[in-house]
């Protein structure tokens, strides 16, 4: 397998991120949906309700991210993720054929399956087009993916609903997905992965299974992850509920909050590799570093509610979104540490099926609290969050486990 120069390296991890664009583009189409909806008779719901629609993508995500990370290691990235688009962009156009609620839980679930395989699969690229001291800036691309594809959705749903019909919002974002395969087909064909020295053989499954790191990683992953959740599909709603604005008056201003999540995964991917390779860092161990450094400055986020208008409460959410952020893009990059290219993507997974699992959980009860209390007890409570998941880094992941990556980390 040819070697490829850094610059092309990148542009190939470049292209990939536009699937993680979609993918969040898909998927949060409804959280500016649902405030559209709430004034109109066809989808006549609550917040509650809300949540139950989060609830069950949940469920479907965590079930299927295990076995979307195995079929994306076994048949390889090209394909798994050309048939994984493929069927979420089908997926999303079939939201603009819906006519009841339940239509509507139906087609959330499927796009729960099929997209559990994206970061997974980014993680993947991470894992083959990187070495290990760039790989956290590589999932800062993902996540500048994530980011962007969050960000334009007010904008993009709020267009089509507005000036056509809300149906062709999801009709767009599914077009987009079909026309994005052939482009990274092309691109893998002309940009080939870096070689692989075989030196060590890859863990087994069922080992990965029984080790307390993983679990450790998706309990850390599940409990700071609850953050990432609130502010992806809660943003708008906040600004609805708090400060009485319109949905379409909210779109000017939520769609900065997961674009500041780029800057945050950005500068937390940059801080691991200075880390690495400025201060000799083994990779997990700077991983976790940053993670701590983040969950820290996290705990501001329970003064939010205190923000007398609009403007300074998404310059907290968007401070908030972006230490989040650099928490995630750190966190995501140590299965790949840990486990290298041949199971990245299952590790990878491994998280994707906790922040799953950690949504089905969450996401009514958490309707609830802000249908009858609004947002003050959430950010509290969740502020705390991400510093006992450090502390479950600390206990689970020691640092004596990880010194044999130091060499391996400085390539």
């Amino acid at each position: 397998m040819v070697r490829s120069s850094q610059s092309l390296r990148w542009i190939a991890v470049t292209v990939f991120t536009f699937s993680s664009v979609l993918n969040y583009l898909d998927r949060f189409i409804l959280a500016t949906m649902v405030d559209i909806w709430r004034k109109t008779p066809e989808f006549p719901f609550n917040y509650s309700d809300y949540g139950s629609i989060l609830a069950v993508f949940g469920i479907a995500y965590a079930i299927s991210a295990p076995f979307m990370g195995l079929f994306i290691d076994r048949v390889g990235l090209n394909r798994g993720i050309s048939v994984s688009v493929l069927l979420w962009s089908v997926v999303s156009m079939s939201h603009g054929f819906v006519h009841s609620f339940r239509d509507l839980l139906f087609c959330r679930a499927a796009l729960g399956v099929v997209e559990a395989s994206g970061i997974s699969a980014a993680g993947k690229v991470g894992g083959l087009y990187l070495l290990p001291k760039e790989r956290a800036v590589g999932a800062a691309m993902s996540q500048l993916g994530l980011s962007v594809g969050a960000a334009m959705a007010p904008a993009f749903t709020v267009y089509f609903a507005y000036q056509h019909n809300w149906r062709w919002a999801f009709f767009g974002a599914g077009v987009l997905g079909l026309l994005w395969i052939p482009v990274w087909l092309g691109t893998s064909k002309a940009i080939p992965p870096i070689e692989k020295p075989s030196e060590v053989k890859a863990m087994a499954v069922a080992g990965m299974l029984k080790d307390s790191r993983l679990w450790g990683m998706m309990l850390a992953n599940g409990l700071s992850m609850t953050f990432y959740s609130l502010w992806t599909n809660w943003a708008p709603t906040y600004l609805v509920k708090m400060h009485h604005l319109t949905p379409q008056e909210a779109s000017h201003y939520s769609w900065i909050v997961p674009f500041c999540g780029y800057f945050g995964a950005f500068l937390g991917g940059w801080a691991s590799w200075q880390l690495i390779g400025r201060r000799g860092f083994a990779a997990v161990e700077a991983r976790k570093r940053v993670c701590l450094f983040a969950a820290i400055i996290l705990l501001f986020s329970a003064f939010i509610p205190l923000a007398p208008t609009p403007v300074l409460a998404t310059v907290g959410m968007s401070l908030s979104f972006f230490l989040i952020s650099a928490w995630s893009t750190n966190l995501y990059t140590i299965p790949v540490d840990i486990y290298g290219a041949e199971r990245a993507a299952f590790g990878v997974s491994s998280l994707v099926f906790s922040y799953g699992v950690m949504m089905a959980i969450v996401s009514k009860p958490l309707g609830r609290i802000i249908e009858q209390h609004g947002f003050q007890p959430v950010l509290l409570a969740f502020s705390l969050l991400p510093l006992i998941a450090y502390g479950l880094l600390w206990v689970m992941i020691p640092k004596a486990r990880n010194e044999a990556r130091v060499a391996l980390a400085a390539v």
